[in-house]
C-alpha cells in the first residue's frame, strides 16, 4: 500500500470510528465476538451461552465444551480491514473456563487480543466470572505496545426463565501509547427470558466518553436445528440479525449489522460441540440442578 492509500486508509478508519462509535471495530472497542453478537447488537449480557459468551459477560451458567470460529471479511465497507477469532471452552470440576485469540485489522494497521476467562458459580442462581486480556498493537513504522485489562461479569437467575446480567471491561484501567491513551472501559447490565424456543433481551450499556445506549436483542428456534435473531442499540443508525444452522456436532452462523450510511458489515462462523448435545437451556437446567444437589 503506497502512502497515499495509507494517509487515505487511516483517515477513513478515524472516520468511521467517530462517525459509527456503537458500531465501530477500531480502538480495541469492546462491540462484537462472533457471529452471534454481530447478530444480537451485543445485547447478551444476560443470555447467550457458547464459545465467546465470555466476551458478553465473563459469568456462564452453562456447562458447554465448544470450539467456536468467526471471520469478518470487511468492516463497512473497508476490504482492508477484516476482523477473526478462534476461541474454545470447556467445564470442569464445576468450574467454566475459556480462551480466544482475536485479530483486528491489516498489514498497517492491527489490533490483537490474546484472552483468558474463567467462572464459577456462588450457588445455584449466582455466577461470576472473569477475563484477564492481552492486547497487543502494531502500527507500521509507529512500532508496537500492549497491555494488560481485566472484565468482570456476574449472571443472577431471578426465576427458571429470568436472569440479571452484569458486565465492566477493562476493570482495571489499563492503558497503552506514550500517550497512556486509556483502552476503552464500558457497562453492560440488562435482563433476559431464556427458554429453548425463544430468548429475549434489554440491557443498558455505556462506554466511557460515549453517550449511553439501550440495546435489544431476540432470538428464535423455530425448529430444534435452526435460530433466528435479531437486534438494535438505540442512537445508532444500523438495524442487526443473523442466523445459525445446527447440524450436530456442528454450528453454522451469519450475523451481520445493516447500517444507513455506511453499509453492511457481514460475519460468518462455526462451531464445534465437543461433548453433550445439549441446548444451552438444558444445560443451564442441568447444571443449575447438580448444584443443588451438592
Amino acid at each position: 500500500m503506497n502512502i497515499a492509500g495509507r494517509v487515505a486508509f487511516i483517515s477513513t478508519l478515524s472516520v468511521l470510528t467517530v462517525s459509527a462509535t456503537v458500531e465501530s471495530f477500531a480502538g480495541f472497542e469492546r462491540r462484537y465476538a462472533g457471529a452471534r453478537s454481530l447478530g444480537a447488537a451485543g445485547a447478551l449480557s444476560a443470555f447467550g451461552e457458547d464459545a465467546w459468551s465470555f466476551f458478553s459477560n465473563p459469568a456462564r451458567s452453562a456447562s458447554i465444551a465448544e470450539l467456536g470460529l468467526f471471520y469478518v471479511p470487511s468492516t463497512f465497507g473497508l476490504q482492508e480491514v477484516k476482523s477473526m477469532g478462534l476461541a474454545y471452552r470447556d467445564h470442569m470440576l464445576g468450574v467454566d473456563f475459556s480462551g480466544a485469540v482475536q485479530s483486528f485489522g491489516c498489514e498497517i494497521y492491527r489490533e490483537t487480543v490474546v484472552s483468558a476467562g474463567v467462572s464459577l458459580p456462588l450457588s445455584d442462581f449466582l455466577f461470576i466470572g472473569s477475563n484477564i486480556n492481552l492486547n497487543h498493537l502494531f502500527i507500521e513504522q509507529y512500532g508496537t505496545d500492549m497491555a494488560v485489562s481485566l472484565d468482570v461479569g456476574s449472571r443472577m437467575f431471578l426465576s427458571e426463565h429470568f436472569a440479571l446480567g452484569l458486565c465492566v471491561t477493562n476493570f482495571n484501567s489499563a492503558s497503552m501509547t506514550l500517550s497512556n491513551d486509556r483502552l476503552p472501559q464500558s457497562l453492560a447490565g440488562g435482563i433476559g427470558y431464556v427458554s429453548d424456543e425463544l430468548s429475549v433481551g434489554i440491557e443498558y450499556f455505556k462506554e466511557i466518553g460515549f453517550p449511553s445506549a439501550t440495546r435489544i436483542a431476540a432470538e428464535y428456534s423455530p425448529a430444534a436445528f435452526v435460530t433466528l435473531r435479531a437486534g438494535s442499540a438505540s442512537g445508532t443508525s444500523s438495524f442487526n440479525a443473523g442466523f445459525s444452522v445446527k447440524i450436530s456436532p456442528f454450528k453454522i452462523e451469519y450475523g451481520a449489522a445493516f447500517h444507513q450510511v455506511l453499509g453492511t458489515t457481514h460475519s460468518l462462523g462455526v462451531s464445534i460441540e465437543l461433548g453433550g448435545g445439549k441446548t444451552e437451556f438444558e444445560n443451564i437446567q442441568r447444571y443449575r440442578e447438580s448444584l443443588r444437589r451438592r
